[in-house]
């Protein structure tokens, strides 16, 4: 018997090789962030974004969309033979309908934005590909398309070696993790050095502004980060850095509990459980203020947050870009 792989994976990477982007977003949409601030596409230094941050609430609204379908309905053929043809001209039918069902594009469009005014604050100069960047192709790899993820591999590295860059800066830990480990096995001569967002605030957090916050803040640790990265104590030094009282959920550091983010896509009723379970037990520490550092760990915590709860989460960039504004 004939395995296939659940749709919504096949339309994913289908997306990622033919458009550089799971969702298909155009690289003017990816970049749209950056408009204000000039970022030259050369320099030692290139911040990469990989789109993630951006695409996270149109691949929610497509998993909402998708997981609710019928696929022996009309609506189902439907959408499917509309794609078919969208996709000779380049479209995305998936992008289309999702886009419409997504509310917080600006949230997080925004994040970049503030995520490149904190480093230039703290005296980082960078460059930024712009459209024509990327995604890194993480899921490809995660999800077992290994031959694809090879060839484009070699696509991303092209679009990387136009900057001139010697240091890439990664915002997310998922685009880090994939260049650090497997690029390097993917592609000969690939030699650059990969730190996070987290790593370069860090090394400079004594000249972050103190940021005036009533109240206790808990990070949740992503397991990218914390695990195969190594990263936790970075971001409490740099809490404390700004006069942050941090308070510890029961599972911390390494031994983080999972936020829910890696079974979207195909379990997004059991995502949204293990998403509010972790929720609760971060606000069991005694401080309701969640700090994260995953643009998936955001969106997963946010999905599993109950309707009434008045517990903030928010990326740790938006939170240090408090000082910016001060």
């Amino acid at each position: 018997m004939e395995t296939k792989m659940p749709m919504v994976l096949d339309v994913i990477s289908e997306n990622i090789i033919k458009h550089g982007s799971p969702l298909a977003l155009k690289g003017s949409e990816v970049a749209s962030w950056a408009k204000e601030l000039n970022l030259p596409v050369k320099g030692d230094l290139l911040f990469y974004t990989g789109g993630e941050y951006q695409m996270l609430p149109f691949i929610d609204s497509l998993v909402k969309t998708i997981t609710h379908l019928d696929q022996g309905s009309k609506v189902f053929s439907m959408m499917m033979g509309a794609r078919n043809i969208l996709n000779k001209t380049g479209i995305s039918p998936e992008k289309m309908y999702a886009s419409v069902l997504a509310k917080d594009k600006d949230r997080y469009n925004s994040v970049c934005f503030k995520a490149a005014k904190v480093l230039k604050e703290l005296g980082y100069e960078f460059c930024y590909s712009g459209s024509e960047e990327l995604y890194s192709g993480a899921l490809l790899y995660e999800l077992g398309y290994l031959k694809d993820m090879k060839d484009y591999a070699k696509r991303v590295v092209e679009v990387i070696k136009k900057s001139g860059a010697k240091t890439i800066v990664c915002l997310s830990p998922h685009a880090a993790e994939v260049f650090k480990f497997v690029y390097p096995k993917l592609i000969e001569g690939f030699d650059f050095e990969i730190c996070t967002y987290i790593d370069l605030v860090w090394e400079r957090r004594d000249k972050l502004a103190k940021i005036s916050s009533p109240e206790s803040v808990v990070i949740h640790d992503s397991c990218r980060l914390a695990r195969e990265l190594n990263i936790h104590q970075e971001l409490r030094d740099i809490l404390e850095s700004v006069g942050a009282e941090v308070k510890e959920a029961q599972m911390n550091r390494e031994w983080t509990s999972c936020c829910g983010g890696p079974i979207k896509i195909l379990f997004p009723e059991l995502s949204h459980v293990i998403g509010g379970r972790r929720v609760n037990e971060l606000k069991d520490s005694g401080s309701s203020h969640i700090l994260t550092s995953c643009p998936y760990c955001l969106s997963a915590l946010e999905g599993g947050r109950a309707k009434g709860d008045s517990a903030v989460i928010e990326d740790l960039i938006e939170f240090l870009y408090r000082g910016v504004k001060a």
